[in-house]
């Protein structure tokens, strides 16, 4: 039994789909996001560039322009 339910269990999660919204509200959904979705969040990260920060320190808020 347990030789089945392992699999199956990794099966239904691997389509599940987390968004986690502005005020830290999460819902989890069944299925994967359309690829127009995903690629939008992934442009916009890839324009902002690299951020690195001192451990210790608190990052100031960025102006967004």
């Amino acid at each position: 039994m347990l030789r089945i339910a392992i699999p199956l269990s990794l099966v239904l999660l691997a389509g599940c789909t987390t968004y986690t919204y502005e005020d830290g509200n999460r819902k989890t959904l069944w299925g994967v996001p359309a690829e127009e979705e995903t690629r939008r969040y992934e442009d916009d990260r890839q324009a902002e560039g690299v951020r690195y920060r001192v451990p210790g320190q608190i990052e100031e808020p960025r102006s967004e322009e």
